[in-house]
């Protein structure tokens, strides 16, 4: 084959190449983007729901000290 032809093929080749690992880097940046709003969506949602805990252990605290059922020896409540 002429030299010049294969010259033309590979400079191709290399150019999908290319075109190739710029869009698989775009496709991985934007699901890194949703990855990282989700984690943010759901870090929200588990202290909205570690506050909801805190107050919920904080009243039955307050009715067990009401009604007489704490119990002091016992280890689960510390």
């Amino acid at each position: 084959m002429n030299y010049i032809v294969l010259e033309g093929i590979s400079l191709y080749m290399f150019l999908a190449l290319v075109i190739l690992l710029v869009l698989i880097s775009i496709a991985s940046l934007i699901i890194a983007i949703s990855a990282d709003n989700r984690n943010s969506i759901l870090a929200k949602l588990l202290t909205d729901e570690q506050r909801k805990v805190k107050l919920l252990l904080k009243a039955n605290f307050k009715l067990k000290l009401k009604h007489g059922e704490l119990d002091c020896d016992d280890k689960k409540n510390i």
